[in-house]
């Protein structure tokens, strides 16, 4: 926007071409082809309104939307993990959002917590080649058995010798 005017010959640059702004930024006087023409550049393009410029403003948002997308993830991993663990997963909340490796306190607490371990069923007893010979016996004399599965479960016991 031209700060001031005045009628004169191009190659007569006026004395007022060659001050400072308030911001100490030096004026540029261009001949438009009828006048001189004063503007002030320092180098800041704001935008229309004299503000901050449209890509900054969108960088900032963007940003901001990031860091707190990255927080509430965050902060549900941490509770997640918590809960699965039988933990607080409010405690674990203040822990992601109010220490600098809460998330991973909250992991570790998590893996590190005493787990019941689950009781294994008793492992069958192991009956001798004698005993089962003499259940075989006893199922073929109740006729339970055919002599032909007697016959073939004796050999494998036998053969498991």
């Amino acid at each position: 926007m031209p700060l001031a005017t005045s009628r004169r010959e191009p190659g007569e640059a006026p004395d007022w071409c060659f001050d400072m702004n308030e911001n100490m930024v030096p004026s540029t006087c261009t001949w438009t082809g009828q006048k001189w023409v004063k503007s002030y550049d320092d180098g800041f393009a704001p935008g229309a309104d004299g503000g901050v410029p449209g890509a900054f403003g969108v960088l900032l948002f963007l940003g901001v939307l990031l860091t707190v997308a990255v927080t509430l993830w965050r902060v549900s991993l941490a509770r997640r993990v918590a809960r699965d663990a039988g933990l607080d997963p409010d405690r674990a909340t203040e822990l992601t959002l109010l220490e600098d490796h809460g998330l991973e306190a909250s992991y570790l607490s998590a893996h590190l917590q005493a787990r019941p371990v689950a009781e294994q069923p008793p492992a069958p007893a192991v009956r001798s080649a004698e005993e089962r010979l003499r259940e075989l016996r006893s199922l073929l004399e109740a006729g339970l058995i055919s002599q032909e599965e007697h016959d073939a479960r004796r050999k494998a016991v036998v053969d498991a010798l």
